[in-house]
């Protein structure tokens, strides 16, 4: 993220002095938060991500939820984590740090990670829209929403690694400094609003009220639904994985996808409470309207957060799916025939 800094070329040392000195100082407290939340999004992601390779019978759903899973994996490791540790525990940046963590990594990881949450509610959308034609869609409809999300992060991120400036004119006096130099920060500032919070969540919930007035007419009207899928254990689970498949045509709108509108929706209001504090902050901030004071920091810190929680939030919506597959196991395990097998 773009960072509201002006330095005088001229005399580059004391500028930078001057930035500093005005910059109030962080907490102490601040770099454990940030450094436990890194370590929470990167554990979290990666239990998630494996959890789900384990499954054998992939639904649509879980293939988003993996990648959305890996886009906030990638802001712990090349965000959160980096910036920990350069930035509050080193208090100094690295010159090829500098460049490739801040400069490109940062941006590309939250554009990402933003954008696949989109596209996991137009997915959502389009199977509560259309269910045959999202059941008929193959691997390129998934891959082409997916590689899309990617590329548009990438190719926005390009002004930023273009304007990355490092300057360590004043290493004599333990102080260097890593920033975007941009000639009108003020519009940078409006663009990334726009890109990565007004569009977004104008996307969000023009899907989701279309997802509910659907809902509504269908429950009202009776009108016929897709089939059902009930599992051995009599749950219904939207990962895919279950044993012993049959179908049932009791509910319009079935209860799997119920789920994963939920599922998505409780996604969306979490990052919508992390990102619009910070976002609505920097535009504030560039205006000269607030100053960039302690709470500007702290807000800082706790943006990420939706990266963690999303993790959180799949496996709780999901559980039972992973119960069931530990049953599974277990019943494997301790069959007769599994038995007569490993005795010989």
């Amino acid at each position: 993220m773009a960072k509201n800094v002006t330095v005088n070329k001229t005399n580059e040392c004391v500028d930078i002095k001057r930035i500093l000195l005005e910059t109030p100082p962080e907490s102490p407290l601040l770099k454990w938060i940030a450094l436990t939340e890194a370590v929470g999004i990167i554990i979290l992601n990666t239990v998630l991500i494996l959890m789900l390779m384990r499954l054998k019978k992939k639904s649509r759903m879980a293939y988003f939820v993996k990648h959305l899973s890996i886009a906030d994996l990638f802001v712990g490791l090349l965000y959160v984590l980096p910036n920990c540790i350069f930035e509050r525990f080193l208090e100094k940046w690295e010159k090829y740090s500098c460049f490739i963590f801040y400069g490109y990594c940062t941006n590309v990881t939250i554009f990402a990670s933003t954008f696949l949450i989109v596209v996991l509610t137009i997915d959502r959308l389009f199977v509560i829209v259309r269910p045959l034609s999202a059941s008929t869609k193959g691997n390129r409809y998934r891959y082409g929403l997916v590689s899309g999300a990617w590329m548009l992060a990438l190719i926005l991120t390009i002004p930023y690694a273009l304007h990355i400036r490092f300057s360590d004119t004043c290493t004599e006096h333990g102080i260097n400094i890593c920033w975007h130099d941009f000639k009108h920060m003020e519009a940078i500032v409006l663009a990334e609003f726009f890109i990565n919070w007004i569009i977004p969540v104008c996307i969000i919930i023009s899907c989701y009220t279309w997802i509910i007035r659907v809902i509504i007419r269908r429950e009202k009207f009776g009108l016929p639904g897709s089939p059902n899928t009930i599992f051995s254990h009599g749950t219904t689970t939207f990962l895919g994985n279950g044993l012993n498949v049959q179908t049932s045509s009791t509910s319009v709108i079935t209860t799997a996808k119920k789920k994963t509108i939920k599922l998505s929706l409780a996604v969306v209001i979490v990052y919508i409470a992390s990102w619009t504090p910070i976002n609505l902050a920097q535009v504030l901030n560039v205006f000269g309207i607030i100053p960039a004071g302690d709470l500007f920091t702290v807000l800082h810190v706790f943006a990420p957060i939706n990266n963690l929680m999303n993790p959180l939030v799949f496996l709780v919506f999901n559980r039972q799916l992973f119960v069931n597959e530990k049953q599974r196991i277990s019943y494997i395990n301790h069959s007769p025939c599994n038995t007569m097998l490993t005795n010989h």
